[in-house]
C-alpha cells in the first residue's frame, strides 16, 4: 500500500505587489493553519517516509510547520522545482517516479494543479482545496508507477474548518 497526501499549501501574504510569487510568505492566519492541520495528521497516525516541497517559500514553509508538529526533521525535506510547475503531468511523472521504499509521502504545492490531481485519483470526489488542504489517498500498489492501474481509496480530505469554503 502507498499513501499519499497533497497539501496545498497555507495561507499567504498579498500584500507587496513587487515580490516575486515564489517568495510570498504565509500570512498571520497561515502561520496558524499549518500547525493546526499538521497535528490533525498527527492525530490521524500519519508518519511521512518523505516530504517534498514546492520552492515557493509559502509551499516549504507550510511544509516545514507541518513537520515539526510530525516529528520529522525539516532538514530532511526535499525542495523538487516540478512541485512549482503547475503541470499536473509532471507531477504525476514525479509521483509515479518515487522509490519503492517510501510508503507515505507528503507533497506541498499550489492550486488549481493539486486540485486536478486530487480530483484525477479519486474519481472527483473534491469540491475544492482551500489553503492548508490535504487530500490523502491510499494506493493497492507496492509500485509508484502503478498508482494509475491500482485501486484507490480517498483517506482523509481535511481543512481549516472555520474558513470553510475560503480559497
Amino acid at each position: 500500500m502507498k499513501t499519499l497526501l497533497l497539501i496545498r499549501h497555507a495561507k499567504s501574504a498579498h500584500d507587496n505587489p513587487n515580490q516575486p510569487d515564489i517568495e510570498r510568505t504565509l500570512n498571520k492566519r497561515g502561520m496558524e493553519d499549518a500547525p493546526f492541520m499538521g497535528k490533525i495528521l498527527k492525530q490521524q497516525g500519519i508518519i511521512p517516509d518523505m516530504i517534498y516541497s514546492s520552492p515557493a517559500v509559502r509551499a516549504f514553509t507550510t511544509a516545514k510547520l507541518f513537520a515539526k508538529e510530525l516529528d520529522y526533521n525539516a532538514d530532511s525535506i526535499l525542495i523538487d522545482p516540478v512541485l512549482y510547475s503547475f503541470n499536473a503531468s509532471q507531477i504525476l511523472s514525479f509521483i509515479t517516479g518515487l522509490k519503492n521504499e517510501l510508503q507515505t509521502v507528503l507533497l506541498f504545492s499550489h492550486n488549481p494543479t493539486f486540485h486536478e490531481l486530487a480530483n484525477y485519483f479519486t474519481g472527483n470526489k473534491i469540491p475544492s482545496m482551500p489553503t492548508c488542504c490535504i487530500v490523502g489517498i491510499n494506493f493497492e500498489t507496492d509500485s509508484w508507477d502503478e498508482i494509475d492501474v491500482s485501486r484507490k481509496q480517498m483517506l482523509l480530505y481535511e481543512f481549516p474548518k472555520k474558513y470553510k469554503g475560503d480559497e
